[in-house]
């Protein structure tokens, strides 16, 4: 038999799925996989007894009936969700906030129309069936949905749209003399621009890498300088002895943990943990977590502060990877699939800084690079 203790643990992670552990997935992962297994039994014993209280029905079997419409219509949303999420146009930074109250509107009238004629059986047959249906099911409904959405809210991560304001480029006044390089979203273009003086992106080499966890990287150049090289990782490129895709490009870079292990570059899923700096010195340390929910945390050796900020909602898990520090407390990082971002940590502000992949930021050299 289980002991207290046991059930005191138990019910704290029902009741706040934030509590799982990270190594066993995602506090979404799990409150996802507790609603559609059992949840929606709870919610159906829920619904069923008011719709009994307030109609004067059979309890035991508009429990029954309510526990079979939460099911379905929870399956239904879930894969309206899967579906939603491959086609919504735009999905970025800047408009997640919109789309997900769009979502959660959407999802409600869906699931009003698939539990409706559940609601309608599950009352007595006979005069005003059709009119107390209809007043039912959004009352009742709406009770069990506001309970569903505090469910997933809790579990989701959302410090990066409850503790960072959206800004653009320009109002992040990014520091002088450093450039981003990326690939294009299709692959087939390093892209470059300067973070200072804010522009069309330059396309400085073409390339073929279309992978999801394609990047690029800077390798030391044997007596001072970098080249800019990429990792292919459908074809498990990940050699340091290719040719680079920019020779001598940088006076300046991000030097990752596997040079000084003397190792191999990693792909985009791979590239999380400690993030390297650039420039003067900072109190700051920052570390990209494995999941989403974690994102990016920082630490302030001088002050002790903690700061977290990560993103992880049902319409959207945007894992933080290819980051790097730069002075003034900036970091710039891959956000999902193919959103580069800029961070302020002082001034809590985040910006969409182009759409690509495996960005990287360095000094670049004055007199250019040679494209091989």
């Amino acid at each position: 038999m289980m002991s207290m203790r046991g059930w005191l643990v138990a019910f704290g992670v029902l009741c706040f799925p934030s509590l799982a552990l990270a190594n066993t997935g995602t506090p979404l992962m799990w409150a996802s996989a507790l609603h559609l297994v059992v949840g929606n039994a709870l919610i159906g014993l829920i619904e069923g007894l008011l719709l009994g209280a307030m109609f004067k029905c059979s309890k035991r079997g508009s429990v029954l009936v309510l526990i079979a419409a939460n099911y379905v219509s929870a399956w239904a949303g879930a894969k309206l969700l899967s579906l939603a999420t491959g086609v919504v146009p735009g999905l970025t930074i800047e408009t997640i906030q919109f789309w997900f109250w769009v979502f959660v509107a959407v999802a409600f009238v869906v699931t009003l129309v698939i539990e409706f004629p559940f609601f309608w059986y599950a009352l007595r047959p006979g005069d005003g069936r059709m009119r107390k249906a209809l007043v039912a099911t959004p009352v009742i409904h709406g009770v069990s949905y506001l309970l569903l959405v505090g469910w997933y809210w809790l579990a989701s991560g959302t410090s990066m749209l409850t503790q960072l304001d959206v800004v653009t480029a320009d109002e992040m006044a990014l520091p002088d003399g450093y450039a981003l390089y990326y690939l294009e979203t299709d692959g087939e273009s390093v892209l470059r621009i300067d973070l200072a003086d804010w522009g069309s992106p330059e396309s400085v080499a073409h390339v073929s890498a279309p992978g999801l966890h394609d990047r690029l990287f800077v390798n030391p150049r044997d007596g001072g300088g970098f080249d800019l090289m990429v990792y292919r990782d459908e074809l498990e490129e990940a050699s340091i002895e290719g040719e680079p895709v920019l020779a001598d490009f940088a006076e300046v870079a991000p030097l990752e943990s596997w040079v000084d292990e003397q190792g191999s570059p990693m792909g985009t899923w791979w590239n999380f943990g400690s993030v390297p700096a650039i420039g003067e010195a900072s109190d700051w340390r920052f570390f990209t977590g494995c999941w989403a929910w974690k994102g990016i945390r920082g630490e302030n050796l001088r002050t002790g502060e903690v700061v977290r900020f990560g993103l992880e909602l049902p319409i959207a898990e945007w894992r933080v990877r290819n980051a790097t520090q730069l002075p003034g407390d900036y970091v710039v990082a891959q956000l999902g699939r193919d959103q580069i971002v800029a961070i302020d940590v002082e001034t809590r502000r985040i910006s969409l800084l182009a759409r690509g992949q495996g960005p990287v930021v360095v000094v670049p050299k004055a007199s250019g690079a040679s494209a091989e």
